[in-house]
């Protein structure tokens, strides 16, 4: 899918297991992906996180983009950090595409 509204670019940091202990780290993809970030409104999405708007977002991003819950999202220009709570994939032929729900880590 092209993703037709593009507003952000960002960087997927992926925790990964140091050797064979329980110890991880972020360890960044390496790849820039577009997507478009935008403010979750559905009110049973924002009691995921304590009713409290604006750190709760939605993004749209092309079904190839290798994400999974527990991932972190960076916007590149802005330095914002996301958590990614849900991957949601819609498959629709042309308009495939994942949706991503993300939590803000700076609470805005």
């Amino acid at each position: 899918m092209t993703i037709h509204f593009v507003n952000a670019t960002f960087e997927i940091f992926r925790k990964r297991r140091i050797g064979a202990t329980n110890r991880y780290s972020m360890s960044a993809t390496l790849t820039a992906y577009s997507g478009d970030i935008q403010p979750e409104t559905r009110p049973e999405r924002i009691e995921m996180d304590g009713s409290r708007y604006g750190t709760l977002w939605v993004a749209f991003v092309d079904v190839s983009v290798d994400i999974r819950e527990g991932d972190e999202v960076h916007i590149v220009d802005t330095d914002k950090v996301y958590s990614v709570k849900g991957v949601q994939t819609w498959d629709g032929g042309l308009q495939s595409h994942k949706e991503l729900t993300l939590v803000s880590q700076d609470g805005s």
